[in-house]
């Protein structure tokens, strides 16, 4: 994990900064382009799409959570969702993680895990893609420019910059 992660963290994920983020469009839903901006991304970075042992899965999410001061959420393997292109769910009144049998990939656990930790963007949007691609960038090692290049590909909110921020400075 990048040691600016531990760092920063709390502040980086914290209410203050990720409520400063602009919303152009408060009901658009990105689901759709960010699902084909993983697929790119993935297709590059193939650590994504690596599936996780259930312990090894459960050992991220508590190093999520914990670098962000946040409860552990739980993680359940269930047999499936309604909608086959689904192949995992943030319930977040619960604090857990569900995801598909067979489908523990490394990306899809940040990706929940991101929906718990920006709970009010469930559209996908700048606050969502903001926390996410912190996740990935951290825990794959996606480079920042990856990213940031295929987020604007997709048309997809490209907030990619660390805050500056002297007090949190290590």
């Amino acid at each position: 994990m990048q040691a600016w992660f531990w760092c920063q963290a709390r502040f980086v994920l914290g209410a203050s900064f990720l409520n400063a983020l602009p919303l152009p469009d408060a009901d658009r839903d990105y689901r759709a382009a960010l699902c084909r901006f993983e697929d790119d991304l993935f297709a590059r970075y193939p650590d994504g799409h690596r599936i996780l042992g259930e312990a090894e899965a459960h050992a991220l999410i508590a190093s999520v959570f914990t670098a962000c001061g946040r409860a552990v959420p739980s993680l359940d393997l269930v047999d499936g969702f309604a909608d086959p292109r689904i192949g995992g769910f943030a319930d977040v009144e619960g604090n857990r993680i569900m995801i598909e049998r067979g489908c523990l990939y490394r990306f899809l656990v940040l990706h929940e895990s991101a929906h718990l930790l920006a709970p009010a963007d469930h559209r996908h949007g700048p606050v969502f893609t903001y926390v996410l691609q912190m996740l990935y960038r951290t825990f794959i090692a996606v480079p920042e420019h990856a990213i940031r290049d295929l987020l604007l590909r997709h048309g997809l909110p490209c907030y990619t910059d660390l805050p500056q921020d002297v007090r949190i400075a290590a």
